[in-house]
């Protein structure tokens, strides 16, 4: 019921913005590279879609400004031209919304972030299937390069491909070597018994020196609280039946466990704390830890912004003995086809060319972190990345236990989520597990009901 009332939500809102133009009505063709898509006035077999132009939309970010400063070279290359539109995040998803739900061609390739998009956008037809383009495209595309976590997270139950990744981010936990030290350690925790052994050492409030920063905010929250939820042999829904186990033994272990740590072991005020704050605190050198994505490295590095630039250190995300080390290892962006477009060969082309070997090499030294294997391995990508968390890096995307999503994969997914972050919150707060164990009955039930209504 939900899918078809933001279904129909969004045919109301093609309907009222004229901005949401094209040729609505369009079925999306079969896929496959040759088959969807002609090319334009002076086609020829090295350049068949030449004189073509395609629309792209994307995110405002760092990350995109090198691929979009590119782009000149893709069209002088290709003989397609290309109409980029960058918009903040959540204007992206709704920009697709309206233009899919309308069948509207009005855009060619997307953006779009597959932990909060995918299950939506493939449930109601709004991406392309790209297995036909990718095997035609063959070796020198090699589909297969990109990381196991980052295919999954863009392919359907099935294994189907619907997007191709572009962006990632790992956990990882920082340390401050000052204080580790001066402690005796020259290493991370290893486990989850290492680590609450290190908190309970380094944790010093009476001096102002704190053992560890992690986020407390409800929604943000959630997002690092997935790998220790992991960690403790739990999950947000068992992905075959689609059971909600929000009030599991193993889910309310790894709550209880997170909101001990946020306790006993952070700053006052951890309760409010999203990634923002939690990475200022460790660059002002009075926190020893921080676990956190491992996309932040280059601010805590940095000596205008942090007060331990020369002495950040870098240790994978900490194991159990039944479970092992089981970070998230997520696909933040990705790039798909607009199942409506008349130019899909085209955008394929684009895409190919976007999320390639060599130019995602460039995207790399210019920022973006790759999902790409031999990337990662290429050491003038890497060259900007300090050693040690480059080393993690590698581990982490190698750990077949790393998880490609850090919170609920649903189409209301949003709203579980913060469900999810009133449950951590209680527990932060001190909440009797009596009371712990009822809100999470409450919770398991809301998130049931959404899976039931997909």
């Amino acid at each position: 019921m939900k899918k078809m009332l933001s279904l129909a939500l969004a045919l109301l809102m093609v309907l009222s913005l004229a901005a949401c133009g094209g040729s609505g009505g369009n079925a999306p063709s079969s896929s496959g590279g040759s088959a969807t898509g002609s090319g334009g006035a002076g086609a020829d077999g090295d350049k068949p879609y030449a004189g073509t132009t395609i629309s792209v939309v994307v995110c405002t970010s760092a990350f995109m400004d090198q691929l979009i400063s590119d782009i000149p070279e893709f069209e002088e290359a290709t003989g397609i031209n290309v109409q980029i539109e960058q918009l903040q995040d959540a204007q992206v998803s709704q920009r697709v919304s309206v233009t899919c739900a309308g069948q509207s061609g009005d855009i060619d390739v997307f953006g779009y972030r597959p932990l909060q998009d995918s299950t939506l956008y493939i449930n109601n037809g709004w991406l392309e299937d790209l297995s036909s383009y990718i095997e035609e495209a063959g070796d020198e595309f090699d589909y297969e390069d990109f990381f196991q976590a980052s295919r999954d997270a863009t392919s359907d139950a099935d294994g189907t491909p619907y997007g191709i990744p572009y962006m990632t981010e790992r956990e990882v936990v920082y340390l401050n070597m000052d204080l580790l030290e001066a402690a005796g350690y020259t290493e991370g925790p290893k486990t989850m018994d290492e680590l609450l052994e290190m908190c309970e050492v380094l944790n010093d409030p009476e001096n102002g020196v704190y053992a560890l920063a992690l986020r407390g905010e409800g929604n943000a929250a959630v997002t690092q609280f997935s790998g220790f939820l992991y960690a403790f042999g739990g999950d947000f829904f068992d992905e075959e039946t689609k059971t909600a186990l929000i009030n599991t033994p193993e889910f309310m272990e790894a709550v209880k466990f997170y909101a001990d740590l946020i306790q006993n072991y952070c700053p006052p005020g951890s309760i409010n704390y999203t990634w923002t704050e939690t990475s200022n605190l460790f660059c002002q050198g009075n926190v020893a830890m921080r676990i956190d994505c491992d996309s932040q490295y280059a601010y805590a590095t940095d000596p205008d912004n942090s007060l331990i630039a020369d002495n950040v250190g870098y240790s994978m995300f900490p194991a159990t003995d039944e479970f092992g080390s089981t970070p998230f290892n997520i696909t933040a962006w990705a790039l798909g086809i607009n199942p409506y477009s008349a130019n899909k060969g085209a955008a394929w082309e684009f895409i190919q060319w976007a999320t390639g070997k060599e130019q995602d090499v460039t995207g790399m030294i210019a920022g973006n972190s790759s999902a790409r294997t031999s990337t990662w391995e290429n050491e003038e990508a890497t060259g900007a990345y300090p050693d040690e968390l480059l080393d993690v890096i590698i581990e982490t995307n190698a750990n077949e236990d790393a998880r490609s999503y850090d919170r609920p994969v649903m189409v209301e997914g949003a709203e579980a989520r913060a469900s999810i972050g009133e449950l951590l919150t209680m527990a932060m707060e001190g909440a009797s597990d009596e009371d712990l164990q009822a809100k999470a009955e409450e919770v398991n039930a809301s998130v049931q009901a959404l899976l039931d209504a997909e």
